[in-house]
């Protein structure tokens, strides 16, 4: 990395809000000689976010919940297309983690410290924290204890990296609770216009990194640490986020112009022009594996279900508010959810407009004035119920997982009450079907008709997606917080952690397979990767290759000395957390 490439970007940030009425820090970056920490916090609280979105956004394709209209083996975007990674020039998350963030925290915690506002300090390092979390398990080894110290730092291995954020996770929490920090009379004001997440709530904060904390603890599930002692902790953490004082660390955009809109949504807004991506859901095309194996879309004109009268068009509701509906090309023209198999590549008479629209105004992810939330309640809650589940405490999994996918539908605004309005089974609702079946001539038996098919379909999914509890696996939960987890980073680390355990690989957890209908997409890159095989050789992407614009210019050396320097391998290197 080069150490004259690590310069402020507090000037600019007026360039990407360039609205005073956002956040009220318009400067002209011409004029400026130095900072404070009034005017860097609001940096770091928006590039947390917009870091958030930066791995999501290839996640989301990696883990083949979305796909592409092509089918070209190689592309800009290597995650979307073949995998062909070492042909990409920039990954934004690792300028986002190193310049965007890990410089400007650098400075800002130099400044507040100077000034004795340490409640700045705390932030800071709460965000440094998160950040070399979400970094390391993206790219695994990476400079951390020589970062800024020379033009070629050396790279830290993950072991080391994840005993500096167990170290770093204690001590800030025990900071959080000493008044000596809290409330120390030096602290400056902090209000919305420095930190759009809590307004300087340190409570707040205190219970962000206690959920961060929790994140990190689970990487020891299933693979590294699988103890009653490493589950005990990891139950801990996720209580003592949820606790009294708990909020869902959103950053909320007002809708505008450019970075005042959500990343997610139809704006695509580019962060710093060259450096970032924006997204890519106006050509995004829902996978087969998404839509049929995770949401159970159900098959064109099933009797009473995704027919016309129906609004009973999958297994899981969700979808209806996650994607709308759009119409196909003549010959096909119904309005109805398409999607395709990974990489296999649209028909001719085929456009990105004729599967969903995933910008639908029922999905509160993908609106301009929406929202990025750093973690969610959902994964919390699931997090403990895998913990739970390895504890071999199957009730209480069952109980925390179904209380995460009630928050989830909260979310997308969708009824979890069952078909008689009183039994809440954490999924299925009695609005799902507005259909009638006619009984000639009784009105009275049509209605009960009616019940009852929803009363069975109800009864029949409840016990597919949430068995009772002897029967519940560590799929179910899994592949719940796949759900959960759209348009969320952890949906791909979730997937590594588990080693993409399907039919094919035949990788099973405690004798389970956690996502049975898995498969590789069609047309990956041949130099790189081998056909489908069988086994625990078969190949995925297990990381990225640190970015190349910068290190493979001026880190050479590290990349050469780790085997990772334009080696189609280090892709394949599975995680210390998933060996």
């Amino acid at each position: 990395m080069n150490k004259l490439k690590y310069l402020l970007l507090v000037a600019l940030l007026p360039l990407c809000f360039g609205c005073e009425d956002f956040l009220d820090i318009n400067k002209d970056p011409d004029s400026s000689t130095s900072s404070v920490p009034e005017q860097m916090l609001p940096v770091v609280v928006f590039y947390a976010a917009q870091q958030n979105y930066d791995h999501a956004e290839y996640g989301v394709y990696l883990s083949q919940c979305l796909t592409t209209g092509g089918r070209s083996q190689t592309g800009a975007y290597a995650y979307k297309s073949g995998w062909d990674f070492p042909s990409m020039n920039r990954h934004p998350q690792w300028r986002r983690h190193f310049f965007d963030l890990g410089a400007n925290i650098n400075e800002l915690i130099k400044l507040a410290e100077a000034e004795q506002s340490l409640n700045y300090v705390l932030i800071a390092r709460s965000i440094r924290l998160a950040s070399t979390l979400i970094t390391t398990d993206a790219f695994g080894e990476m400079p951390r204890s020589e970062m800024y110290q020379s033009v070629s730092p050396k790279y830290d291995s993950q072991e080391e990296i994840y005993e500096w954020m167990m170290t770093e996770a204690d001590e800030l929490i025990g900071l959080y609770d000493n008044p000596e920090w809290t409330q120390k009379e030096t602290n400056k004001k902090i209000d919305v216009k420095q930190d759009r997440i809590f307004a300087g709530d340190l409570v707040k904060w205190k219970h962000y990194t206690q959920a961060i904390k929790a994140r990190l603890l689970l990487r020891k599930l299933p693979n590294w640490d699988n103890t009653t002692a490493s589950c005990d902790a990891i139950i801990a953490a996720v209580d003592a986020a949820l606790s009294a004082g708990w909020e869902e660390p959103r950053y909320n955009y007002p809708g505008g112009s450019g970075e005042m809109n959500c990343p997610w949504g139809n704006t695509r807004p580019i962060i710093n022009g060259w450096e970032s991506r924006s997204n890519l859901l106006n050509e995004a095309i829902p996978s087969q594996y998404f839509m049929k194996d995770m949401l159970g879309l159900y098959d064109d004109k099933e009797a009473g279900f995704n027919d016309q009268k129906s609004v009973w068009k999958a297994e899981d509701p969700r979808l209806l508010a996650m994607m709308a509906m759009r119409t196909g090309p003549e010959g096909d023209g119904a309005k109805k959810y398409r999607y395709l198999e990974n990489n296999i590549g649209m028909g001719v008479s085929y456009k990105a407009i004729h599967y969903p629209d995933l910008y639908a105004p029922t999905n509160p992810l993908t609106q301009n004035p929406g929202y990025v939330p750093l973690i969610t309640e959902e994964e919390l809650l699931l997090i403990k119920a895998e913990a739970l589940y390895w504890k071999h405490d199957k009730v209480n999994a069952l109980a925390s997982m179904k209380e995460a996918v009630e928050k989830s539908m909260s979310r997308y605004g969708v009824d979890t009450l069952n078909y008689d309005g009183n039994i809440r089974n954490g999924f299925y609702y009695h609005q799902i079907y507005t259909g009638t079946y006619t009984v000639e001539g009784d009105a009275t038996k049509t209605t009960q008709k009616n019940k009852d098919l929803r009363k069975v379909k109800s009864d029949e999914l409840g016990a597919k997606y949430f068995p009772a509890a002897a029967d519940l696996t560590i799929g179910h939960i899994m592949r719940q917080k796949y759900v959960c987890m759209f348009l969320q980073p952890e949906q791909w680390t979730d997937m590594r952690r588990y080693k993409y355990s399907n039919n094919t690989n035949q990788i099973l957890y405690d004798g389970c397979t956690v996502y049975p209908k898995l498969r590789r997409p069609y047309n990956l890159y041949e130099p790189y990767w081998m056909p489908e095989i069988s086994g625990d050789n078969q190949q995925w992407v297990q990381r990225l290759n640190a970015d190349p614009e910068t290190e493979e210019k001026y880190n050479r050396p590290e990349l050469e000395r780790l085997g990772a320097y334009k080696n189609p391998e280090w892709l394949k290197k599975r995680m210390i957390w998933a060996q």
